[in-house]
């Protein structure tokens, strides 16, 4: 690879990055000005949108988690290069589709989730493949940091699904 196209390719992963973090900032500051689209509040307000968009919100927390269960298959190389990018790209758009889900950050182990899910995605965007960073402490400390969140991600969205579909 040219070192122009490796240029290029990392201006394209910087976008992507910076994309996500503009959608974490946004959907924090329509909640926390509290200006949401009312027609979206309208439609959370009903059972049969909140599980699908749920349910949807589950399938794409699986496809995230895919480059988990390759990188544990050993899959390596190009292949591995390719889930990679998929995923940071289509991480790019976690704070849509929770917007979709919920218009509001919430409250108690609502807040919690919310706030880890927001978090994932900010820390995903440091990764050290994105910033350029060569170094083993960094890449070790961003994958166990990028991972436990992407993990309590998982679990407090189980117990959330849980809570909802029992007390309805």
């Amino acid at each position: 690879m040219h070192v122009h196209s490796r240029r290029a390719v990392a201006e394209q992963r910087w976008r992507w990055r910076l994309t996500g973090i503009v959608l974490v900032a946004a959907y924090l500051a329509q909640d926390f000005l509290a200006v949401p689209a009312p027609w979206l509040a309208t439609l959370q307000t009903l059972d049969s949108y909140k599980y699908a968009t749920g349910a949807g919100l589950v399938v794409y927390l699986g496809w995230l988690w895919s480059v988990f269960a390759r990188r544990l298959a050993g899959v390596r190389g190009s292949a591995l290069r390719s889930a990679v990018a998929r995923h940071e790209q289509s991480a790019v758009f976690a704070p849509c589709l929770f917007y979709l889900h919920s218009v509001q950050i919430g409250y108690g182990y609502l807040a919690v989730l919310s706030g880890v899910f927001l978090a994932a995605v900010v820390v995903g965007a440091a990764s050290p493949l994105a910033l350029g960073v060569t170094s083993r402490r960094y890449l070790a400390g961003w994958l166990v940091i990028h991972v436990a969140l992407a993990a309590l991600v998982a679990l407090l969205a189980l117990y959330h699904g849980y809570i909802a579909l029992y007390y309805k």
